[in-house]
């Protein structure tokens, strides 16, 4: 590649020398050769069909035309003086960590869109919007029409560079969870059926054998205090129990089970308890109120 050093010169406020040119050339190869290699891992561990070859070209030419016609470099940035090389060498790594991430985002979209081939009770739209992405990504890039014993997405290792970690498993579910839920998911609105199940899950006693035995719940406040915890309070409370059930509920075939059993329903699939109205809290704390003073007149 040939530098016109005279016209980098007229277009910047900084002059750079032909040795930081130099340098930023074998930087900007260095960059494309992680590139390729963290590109070549990811399309391998997750089966993704791209044209590898002309995604480095593209990336290739672009990163050239950012050192052969750079942008005007400011002398200075914000309060701390901005070297022409400095501020080359930031354009370079911007350039490859957006390529990366342009790469996930497109194939994240493609793979949410197809839900929409998919029919409405279709295992892979059932569940949170995070197990509609795993179970999306899954049938996307390895054809799984079930679910049920098999291997998770293989977890993509970023090989040297930090800047292409966008090229990952988790950062592409990330993706399409965020293009799904935009997009085409929409929450269960909470009836009273499933106020009254969550009651339910909250403060009855469950066996052993229950899937649910080992969630967390609010039965202790019925053992606690035979008045009833403040409202503010009980909300913390239920917050608390659905995040967990979020994050560590059972599940099967990478869909969370329905509570109690296969007739109710995946709490998952509702409104979230951090943006659901007032009149659901005050049916839940009207329930908790009323199963507190039935422990009681109990236990008398």
């Amino acid at each position: 590649m040939h530098f016109k050093m005279d016209d980098i010169s007229a277009m910047t406020n900084q002059n750079i020398s032909k040795e930081e040119l130099q340098e930023l050339e074998y930087e900007r190869l260095e960059l494309l050769n992680d590139f390729k290699e963290q590109l070549a891992v990811f399309c391998d561990y997750l089966k993704v069909d791209l044209d590898q070859q002309a995604t480095l070209k593209s990336l290739d030419t672009a990163t050239a035309l950012t050192l052969s016609s750079p942008p005007s470099i400011p002398t200075r940035k914000g309060i701390l003086n901005s070297s022409a090389q400095g501020y080359l060498r930031l354009k370079l790594v911007e350039k490859v960590k957006s390529t990366a991430s342009d790469i996930v985002k497109a194939l994240a979209n493609k793979i949410a869109d197809s839900s929409q081939k998919l029919p409405c009770n279709d295992i892979a739209l059932k569940g949170s919007a995070d197990s509609i992405a795993s179970k999306l990504t899954q049938r996307y890039l390895f054809g799984h029409v079930r679910f049920y014993d098999i291997e998770p997405i293989p977890e993509v290792p970023t090989l040297r560079n930090k800047d292409l970690s966008a090229l990952c498993e988790r950062h592409l579910l990330d993706r399409v969870k965020e293009h799904y839920t935009s997009q085409y998911h929409r929450y269960r609105l909470w009836d009273g059926r499933a106020i009254a199940l969550f009651s339910s899950y909250l403060f009855d006693v469950k066996s052993e054998a229950h899937n649910f035995f080992h969630s967390k719940n609010l039965i202790h406040l019925l053992n606690a205090d035979p008045e009833p915890i403040n409202k503010e309070w009980f909300k913390e409370e239920c917050i608390e129990c659905w995040e967990a059930l979020y994050t560590d509920g059972p599940s099967c075939s990478y869909t969370e089970l329905a509570y109690p059993d296969e007739s109710g329903v995946i709490f998952e699939e509702y409104v979230p308890l951090v943006m659901v109205s007032e009149d659901v809290w005050d049916s839940l704390y009207e329930r908790y109120k009323n199963k507190l003073k039935e422990h009681v007149e109990f236990a008398q």
